[in-house]
């Protein structure tokens, strides 16, 4: 059985309790779908439902804290990763328009380990820019995503 990491059950903490709108430090349906789409998790009102209901272990129509924190574990490392990359992607489009631009990618990309200027930053876009506007959509930016994963798997080899 795999575990949180304390960063994991920090972050997913302070999710929960953001969430939390009456502080009764329990989640009831609609805490859930919000908590879901504050993890960056996309899920139909039926699965929202089905979730609600495997979370809720004692069967109170609550979930608890710990409820969250124990089933968190299992979820498939493949829709932890997805739902990681939207909520990156959505933290960075601070404007909020559902693309991010050259000047949002660039501010985050000249803190880097290794900073990159507006021009290299430009140029990484057109890499992935399949409709040409100069701008990532979530698509895009997970395919950089994924390049990048690879060539920096490459260059520790």
């Amino acid at each position: 059985m795999s575990h949180l990491t304390k960063q994991e059950r920090d972050k997913y903490i302070k999710m929960f309790l953001g969430v939390d709108s009456n502080g009764d430090g329990c989640l009831n349906l609609p805490e859930v779908g919000a908590l879901c789409s504050a993890l960056g998790y996309r899920m139909s009102r039926s699965r929202i439902v089905a979730l609600f209901n495997t979370l809720d272990a004692d069967k109170n129509s609550k979930v608890t804290l710990d409820e969250f924190l124990a089933a968190m574990p299992s979820v498939a490392p493949t829709e932890r990763k997805c739902a990681n990359l939207r909520r990156l992607f959505r933290s960075l489009d601070t404007n909020k328009d559902g693309v991010l631009s050259v000047d949002e990618l660039s501010r985050v990309m000249a803190t880097a380990d290794t900073p990159l200027s507006r021009e290299e930053t430009m140029q990484l876009i057109a890499q992935v820019d399949r409709n040409g506007d100069n701008k990532l959509n979530y698509e895009e930016f997970v395919e950089l995503m994924e390049t990048s994963s690879s060539e920096n798997s490459l260059n520790k080899q």
